[in-house]
């Protein structure tokens, strides 16, 4: 027999050691191999040899990969024929790729004659490998009459001849190699998810113990929601193979491998009912319009969005534009009309009166005069008679057009079967807050919150027709009456509410709002003077008497912030989460009390204790202010996964990262994840230890779930609710939509932090560590801006990104120079790029806070921009 592996020979004459050898070199380190009287014979370095599969005869080294392989008892070295095969089916496996020969053959193909057929030790070729009871050397531990106690249990390297070759145990050697390195990294760190191989063993499948038999699954080339249909053959094997580079890794059950993490189980997350206030994104409806409830079943509200549509859409805005700016006009105009008579009448009296004291000596000519003034009173008069009848009957045009419109809603309403929560006459504002699907939009119109048609409504280049003539007109009214200008509001028409807010369910659909949501702190201690029957507790009700329900208790010295109503009897408070209505007299709320809070601070007090859950109590929003801003992590989660879906349908490639030409499971998540901030690691097995571990049940959309057999990770999924996933399953289906297979999925990871803080006035804060800081990008004009009428004049707004802008987050940029989504250091706090506008260009950066007064009182500054590391 050839020996092509490097050695050093102790001792002249040792018999063949092919199977020590091959045992040896298994193991893949240096090994001591001991001769038939027990002095060590050769040592076996690391090198290993084995023939090529091209036919050549070759022997070349072994690789590491190989080698791996080789560890975990999937691939062996024939040491007859010098060639590797695969343990399970016999197909011999190149040393150098691990690729698979396509014949299987039975027996070796070209049976090797020992160097010494007559050695009692080389008992590889009986001619009946099957039945080995006689052998030659009772000693052989291949011997399947007593595999379990071979003389020599070091040796039993020979288990391909019997026919359970996996029945000869070393003892010494079990899963757990003698020479464990336990690399932190793969051999090949930018290869994909956790290994390449062509091997497609069946039973490898998870599919294999389902109850449902294949033909009772769906396709997943036709029908790309498999669900648990989904064959994770190929990236198990995967996973398998590339596990085989890391020496440590042996394996274990599913069960074991969970029990080794440390899973966090995760408190249920409470969605925080506060509102946060975006940019405005104008639009003016086209005709009076409803707004709905919810979105009709089956209704479609796209616009045609085609050029020929839009140059049509904007003619009728510029015609609609040029008939409001007529209106405003005829006002104006009588508006200068009334003033002018009145400054006529003034000096008319005086006048009159010094004609009074010049005595009656004018009286015929004063006759005459009068006379003439009769004839032309009564043509005057004919005149307003006329006028006044124009206009009663453009008055009753108005009401029949209007009861025509009512009529058509009402009809509208009826076929819809959906309820209308309001009315929108022809031209009246709305902010657009919310782009649905299938073309309806979310939006915000005075106190009316609902549902409208795209198609029902004027947009972008459109509306801004309509804006501008409403701006010129409220800037002109401001200046009349000597006020600020505050926006349009007041100018342009709102919608009408049909039913009240708090009984509108559309109305907390989305808790973004134009309105300012963070009011200015005014504290109230509860009083020590509580009425006997109070009993020393003072209730939050729920409406503005005694006899409603009380959502909240409070005690003496306890803290609030009067929200409303300030001058009432009953004032609107909040105390914690709890908000309701309390009796003024009872709270202490001057001068004094303010100093008082403000120097110890609010966390030195408590708060009210809470009754009920905040979404139970018709209080919640009496009004949207809050003394913090809210939460909108859930938005955040939502918009990943709207994000994720759209590159549904687009191929696995395994080693890609491309979300359109391209990805494996861990290079999709990965670049999910890099559009909103987050650098994960590459491959599957190692983003399974990235953020915080916890139980599958408890993964929210965007929420990274993984699976594992035979204790290896080889796969990753994004949750995305209700037991769906989106993935990047295999090369047959490429990226789906599919639901979690519960069977190998062993842990989720949060990554995503649902608890940040997004009150107003921390953009001042450094968070920055040293650490962090990146790439200096260089020197910025900084201005600041909120999400007030002044600042976010035009139709489309500033939200172009859809993202909704925090105060101590968002920014807007020029993509071109800061990529959305960028995270960046500006004056020691972190800023994420989720804005743009049209007049941010280059190194122009505008930072967003809640109140106009703020940023007009931060104004414009320079300052040097950092990239997070």
């Amino acid at each position: 027999m050839k020996f092509r592996n490097k050695f050093v020979s102790k001792r002249i004459g040792t018999k063949t050691l092919a199977s020590l050898l091959a045992f040896g070199m298994a193991l893949g380190s240096p090994m001591a191999v001991f001769a038939d009287d027990g002095e060590t014979a050769v040592v076996a370095e690391n090198t290993v040899q084995a023939k090529k599969t091209d036919g050549s005869e070759v022997f070349v080294s072994v690789s590491d990969y190989v080698r791996g392989m080789m560890e975990r008892g999937a691939v062996r070295l024939n040491d007859e024929t010098g060639y590797l095969e695969d343990t399970s089916t016999g197909q011999k496996v190149d040393p150098e790729t691990g690729e698979r020969l396509t014949e299987t053959p039975d027996v070796p193909e070209t049976p090797a004659i020992p160097d010494n057929p007559g050695n009692e030790e080389t008992p590889e070729t009986p001619e009946k490998p099957g039945t080995p009871e006689t052998p030659e050397n009772p000693e052989i531990p291949e011997a399947p009459e007593k595999p379990d106690t071979p003389e020599k249990p070091e040796t039993p390297e020979k288990p391909e001849t019997p026919e359970k070759p996996e029945t000869p145990e070393n003892p010494d050697t079990p899963e757990k190699p003698e020479t464990p390195e336990k690399p932190g990294t793969p051999e090949n760190p930018d290869s994909p998810d956790s290994g390449k191989s062509d091997s497609k063993d069946p039973i490898q499948k998870p599919d294999t113990d389902k109850a449902d038999s294949s033909e009772d699954r769906k396709d997943t080339k036709t029908d790309p929601i498999p669900g648990s249909e989904i064959d994770h053959t190929q990236e198990i094997s995967k996973a398998e193979e590339a596990a085989g580079q890391n020496e440590s890794k042996t394996a274990v059950s599913n069960s074991e491998l969970i029990n080794r993490q440390q899973i966090v189980k995760q408190p249920e997350m409470v969605e925080d009912f506060r509102f946060w206030t975006v940019a405005r994104k104008y639009a003016f409806a086209r005709t009076a319009i409803n707004v709905r409830e919810e979105i009709p079943e089956a209704a479609d509200g796209r616009a045609d969005t085609s050029e020929e549509a839009k140059e049509a859409e904007l003619e009728a805005a510029k015609k609609d534009a040029k008939e409001l700016r007529a209106g405003f006009d005829i006002e104006n105009q009588k508006y200068n009309t009334k003033k002018v008579k009145r400054t006529k009448t003034a000096k008319g009296v005086k006048k009159s009166t010094q004609i009074k004291l010049t005595g009656l000596n004018i009286f015929s000519s004063a006759k005459l005069k009068t006379e003439a003034s009769n004839q032309t009173n009564l043509k005057a008069g004919k005149r307003a008679e006329a006028a006044r009848q124009a206009e009663k009957d453009l008055q009753k045009q108005k009401e029949e057009q209007a009861a025509k419109v009512t009529a058509d809603l009402a009809a509208q309403q009826m076929e819809e079967k959906v309820r209308s929560v309001g009315t929108i006459s022809q031209d009246g504002l709305l902010y657009i807050l919310k782009e649905e699907d299938n073309g309806w939009l979310y939006v915000e119109s005075g106190n009316v919150r609902g549902f409208v048609k795209a198609s029902e409504i004027y947009t972008e280049d459109a509306a801004q027709e309509l804006l501008d003539v409403y701006q010129t007109q409220a800037r002109l009214k401001a200046s009349k009456e000597n006020k600020d200008y505050t926006g349009i509001e007041g100018t342009a028409k709102t919608a009408q509410a049909l039913i009240d807010a708090k009984d509108n369910q559309a109305y907390t659909y989305l808790r973004a709002t134009v309105k300012q949501t963070v009011a200015d702190k005014e504290p109230a201690l509860v009083s020590d003077q509580l009425d006997t029957d109070k009993k020393g507790t003072l209730n939050i009700q729920e409406e503005k008497n005694a006899d409603s329900r009380v959502v909240g208790t409070m005690t003496a010295g306890e803290l609030c912030y009067i929200l409303a109503d300030e001058d009432s009897d009953w004032v609107y408070v909040e105390s914690g989460d709890v908000r309701g209505f309390a009796e003024k007299k009872y709270l202490k709320s001057d001068a004094e009390t303010k100093a008082q809070v403000t120097e110890r601070g609010a966390d030195a007090y408590s708060v009210a204790e809470e009754n009920m859950d905040p979404e139970d109590n018709k209080a919640l929003y009496y009004t949207l202010t809050s003394t913090k801003e809210g939460t909108p992590s859930g938005e955040i989660r939502q918009s990943m996964i709207e994000y994720a879906s759209q590159f549904v349908g687009n191929p696995y490639v395994w080693g890609g990262t491309s979300l359109t030409n391209g990805a494996d499971c861990s290079g999709f998540v990965q670049q999910i994840y890099k559009a909103y901030g987050y650098d994960l690691p590459r491959v599957a097995e190692d983003q399974s230890q990235y953020g915080t571990k916890i139980p599958v049940e408890d993964a929210q959309p965007g929420d990274l779930i993984f699976y594992a057999k035979n204790g290896y990770v080889y796969h990753v999924v994004m949750y995305a609710g209700d037991g769906k996933t989106i993935e990047a399953a295999n090369e047959d289906v490429g990226i789906i939509y599919g639901t979690v297979y519960d069977k190998d999925a062993v842990w989720a990871t949060r990554i995503l932090d649902d608890n940040y803080t997004v009150a107003g006035g921390g953009i001042g804060e450094v968070n920055a560590t040293q650490e962090m800081y990146g790439t200096d990008l260089g020197n910025f004009t900084i201005t600041y801006y909120c999400a007030c009428e002044i600042c976010c004049n035009k139709a489309d707004g500033i939200t172009a990104t859809g993202t909704p802008v925090i105060e101590g987050q968002t920014i807007a940029v020029d993509p071109s120079v800061i990529p959305y989504g960028t995270k960046v250091i500006i004056g020691g706090h972190v800023f994420t790029a989720e804005d743009c506008g049209g007049a941010i260009k280059k190194n122009h950066i505008d930072v967003y806070v809640n109140s106009h007064e703020e940023a007009l009182a931060l104004g414009v500054t320079n300052a040097e921009v950092y990239l997070v590391k």
